[in-house]
């Protein structure tokens, strides 16, 4: 596949205009360079990171959400955004400060010698970057909204995943060597710092980039009006209450997988990357563009059902985990990459579809707002609930089809049953942009899979009968 093929083939032809495309494109090119950051500070490197800077499970879950808390200013950014209209310049800003924390973070040992120190200024510094990240937020969706035509979303948004898993894929092997190679702090170093330094290049990529058909009222539109429409609006209100409980179902183990595979399994950082990260991309890079297709066919609930459902049940594999073992980490990565990535788009085109343009940023300040709380809530609880389990399933011992059933198996089990309730009872509320239920979605596919099939079938057929 030909980079301008990857770039342009699946929605160049549906661009306004050269310079809409010229943009489109822009924006891809700098989410690229912007994944290098994201592969240091969401993969395993950051986990290890703060294991090695004396981290265990509850320190683990409170620094993972107390950068979460700072989602709450998003009230205030969105305040300011809707009132000064300066989406891009706080865009920018934001992005700045939330990039160059990470190039503070990554010299912490160099710079405080003491484990409390240590851990106490990893707390600021990523809090700080949350912060920037929470002006990153408020704006991006609103900014993306305003350039991307509405009937090429699903293929955009799946388009520029397909990118970002590419260069994630690369970055993450990369860092996995390097780190499982360069002893000390000094692997984390270089890791953090040259992806920092990639978020900044992602960020000031933007300054070229023109956003003026957001829409904006002088003197600011009712902030008051856009929060009251997401408790009063049906759609916005059913669409909040899903993702809230969701994001907190996913966050009671969501981070700790990972601190499982590298302190229990005692698997190494580039086994972690390869049957993980690179397996679970490698999986959604082959089928993201179908599900970019489904999206924009049938909407974003049928495909939420399906992605939700299975990746939540493809995590019962950990329970059949041992020390040393890799199948079930492999598994539910791979997998796991074929649903999150539904997941993922399905999230993205629910914020532009589920929010009128005049109330998207008090919108998406709420959305930002309770999803923090909940996740928040989640990786604190869940910190917690490892800490206290672990003494208790140690004395107990217990076994499942040979393996041991600790802590962490426990706390997996809980998340998986939350899940379940969460999406049988929230997301069948949820409103579905394309006009068409879940059941006539799935019957609906199931025909035009057939008749795919049936096509394909016939065409081999011919091809074999040529030669």
């Amino acid at each position: 596949m030909s980079v301008y093929r990857l770039f342009n083939g699946s929605y160049r032809d549906y661009a306004r205009s050269d310079e809409v495309l010229r943009q489109l494109n822009i924006i891809i090119l700098s989410a690229a360079i912007g994944t290098f950051l994201f592969a240091a500070q969401g993969g395993v490197a950051f986990t290890g990171y703060a294991s090695t800077l004396g981290a265990r499970e509850f320190a683990f879950g409170l620094i993972s959400a107390l950068p979460v808390l700072a989602g709450l200013m998003q009230i205030y950014v969105s305040h300011l955004a809707v009132k000064t209209g300066k989406y891009k310049r706080m865009f920018i800003i934001g992005g700045i400060v939330q990039r160059a924390s990470w190039i503070v973070i990554a010299f912490i040992p160099y710079i405080f010698s003491v484990e409390q120190s240590r851990l106490f200024s990893l707390i600021v510094l990523v809090t700080l970057a949350a912060m920037g990240g929470s002006y990153v937020g408020i704006t991006h969706t609103t900014l993306m909204g305003s350039v991307i035509p509405i009937d090429i979303r699903g293929r955009y948004i799946t388009t520029r995943q397909k990118v970002c898993m590419l260069v994630s894929l690369t970055a993450g092997l990369c860092f996995a060597f390097l780190l499982d190679y360069v002893p000390g702090f000094l692997g984390y170093t270089i890791v953090f710092s040259f992806g920092g330094v990639c978020g900044l290049i992602d960020i000031l990529m933007y300054i070229k980039i023109d956003f003026s058909g957001i829409p904006h009222k002088p003197g600011g539109a009712s902030l008051y009006k856009g929060i009251r429409a997401c408790f009063t609006n049906p759609t916005m209100r059913n669409y909040l209450l899903f993702w809230t409980f969701w994001t907190f179902a996913i966050h009671i183990s969501g981070p700790f997988f990972n601190k499982y595979a590298i302190d229990v399994l005692s698997l190494s950082y580039v086994t972690i990357i390869i049957f993980g990260q690179i397996a679970a991309q490698t999986a959604a890079f082959i089928v993201i563009s179908r599900w970019g297709v489904f999206l924009d066919r049938y909407g974003s609930v049928p495909m939420m059902l399906i992605s939700t459902l299975s990746s939540t049940t493809i995590a019962f594999v950990w329970l059949f985990a041992v020390p040393g073992s890799i199948w079930p980490l492999f598994v539910f990565n791979l997998f796991g990459g074929i649903f999150w990535c539904a997941n993922d788009a399905g999230m993205v085109n629910m914020q532009l579809s589920h929010t009128p343009s005049e109330n998207r940023t008090p919108a998406l300040a709420i959305y930002a707002v309770f999803t923090s709380l909940a996740a928040a809530a989640a990786l604190i609880l869940g910190g917690a609930l490892l800490e206290a389990f672990s003494p208790v399933m140690e004395r107990l011992d217990l076994r499942f089809l040979g393996a041991q059933f600790d802590h962490y198996k426990l706390v997996f089990c809980i998340t998986i049953v939350l899940r379940y309730i969460v999406v049988a009872v929230f997301l069948p509320r949820v409103w579905n942009e394309k006009n068409i239920s879940i059941k006539e979605a799935y019957l609906k596919f199931s025909t035009d899979a057939k008749e795919k099939f049936k096509y394909e079938r016939s065409r081999l057929r011919l091809n074999f009968k040529k030669k």
